[in-house]
């Protein structure tokens, strides 16, 4: 193998090692923000409960909340390292759909992000209120 081939090798090489560890970056802060997301749903469903004057709302509601739960996505399954397409020839059209993944999943922060402004809102209304009462 020639220096050239060798320098080429240690360069592309190099490029996805810190790619790995930009992911590793990003996986921990996706795991942290999931663990905190089911964590966020399961206090707003407490709060949810309290809008239940009776039992027949607490069960349409009970109810309404299964559905929502039943629709979660679930978490990604590991990859058997038999599955692993290894091919350089196809680098190109994997970074493009991850790009596009990244997009999709910054628009969706971004809704996301207005959500919570919008949930932190009805938050402080809703304690204002609590404690405004007679």
């Amino acid at each position: 193998m020639s220096s050239d081939q060798t320098r080429e090798q240690d360069r592309i090489a190099n490029v996805f090692i810190e790619f790995q560890t930009a992911w590793l970056i990003y996986w921990d802060a996706y795991v942290n923000l999931q663990n905190q997301l089911y964590e966020a749903i399961k206090a707003a469903r407490d709060v949810s409960w309290l809008a239940a004057t009776d039992t027949d709302k607490l069960s349409r509601l009970n109810n309404s909340q299964r559905e929502l739960f039943a629709s979660m996505p679930r978490r990604m399954d590991y990859m058997p390292l038999g599955q692993i397409n290894r091919n350089l020839d196809s680098a190109i059209s994997k970074l493009d759909q991850l790009e596009r993944a990244m997009s999709t999943e910054k628009e969706k922060c971004l809704r996301l992000m207005d959500a919570i402004q919008i949930i932190q809102q009805k938050i402080e209304i809703a304690k204002k209120e609590l404690q405004n009462k007679p």
